[in-house]
């Protein structure tokens, strides 16, 4: 659930990413963290585990204000690895605004890895959603197929990597229908070159505009002030 700060002319809104373990989500919050200059970014916060849990927080000023007058501050987290019950995931959930679903679509002999692994992560995610009340019909979401460098086909890198070679991809028709049966936004990424990760990010925030004008525009100051953050106002 967003929150308006007055005193520091934000609104933040809490974006989850969501996915089977070391799919990919800690590289995107580290690759995003890096991309933003360093004088304007929040810190990056990192719980140690096999699967670290990451955050950090920033206010991109290429986004338009909300209600001409409320700069959008993003808190970007990670769910924790496996290690942790359903439960602390569920607790990090608690007040999202959007998720990205970051899938792991490595392949071997031509098929998808962890298919399973990928399906059952977002069964899970859409049953938290549920206990917390959450429409998953309506929240703002994005699936991001990541690692397409490990995996079957042949295609080019997009030229933002700077890689001139070709790497394999392939189609990704079977874990679509499995787990985008609405026909969510998805971007092909590869995470550890960055590749996608702010595409990722772009489409999520952009969804998440509409619903927040229709929240606060005309609201005057009648929602909950909460304290400010101490990040500085970054550029993406």
């Amino acid at each position: 659930m967003s929150f308006i700060n007055t005193k520091a002319g934000e609104i933040g809104v809490k974006v989850v990413y969501f996915g089977p373990a070391l799919a990919g989500k800690s590289t995107n919050i580290r690759t995003l963290h890096r991309k933003t200059r360093p004088a304007l970014r929040g810190r990056l916060d990192e719980i140690a585990g096999v699967e670290p849990m990451l955050s950090f927080d920033f206010a991109p000023d290429t986004l338009p204000r909300i209600a001409d007058r409320y700069r959008v501050r993003l808190h970007l987290v990670t769910v924790p690895g496996p290690v942790l019950s359903p439960v602390s995931r569920k607790l990090v959930l608690k007040g999202v605004d959007a998720v990205v679903f970051v899938a792991d679509t490595q392949e071997e002999g031509g098929e998808l890895v962890r298919f399973e692994d990928n399906v059952e992560s977002m069964q899970q995610l859409l049953t938290l959603l549920d206990d917390l009340g959450v429409d998953s019909a309506v929240m703002p979401m994005v699936l991001q197929y990541n690692k397409r460098d490990l995996v079957e086909g042949t295609a080019l890198l997009p030229q933002e990597s700077g890689h001139s070679q070709p790497i394999v991809l392939s189609t990704l028709e079977a874990l679509d229908e499995a787990i985008n049966p609405n026909g969510l936004p998805t971007v092909e990424a590869v995470a550890t070159e960055g590749v996608g990760v702010m595409d990722t990010l772009r489409i999520v925030v952009k969804d998440l505009l509409e619903p927040l004008r229709a929240e606060y525009e005309g609201s005057g100051d009648r929602y909950p002030i909460a304290a400010g953050s101490s990040g500085g106002w970054p550029r993406v």
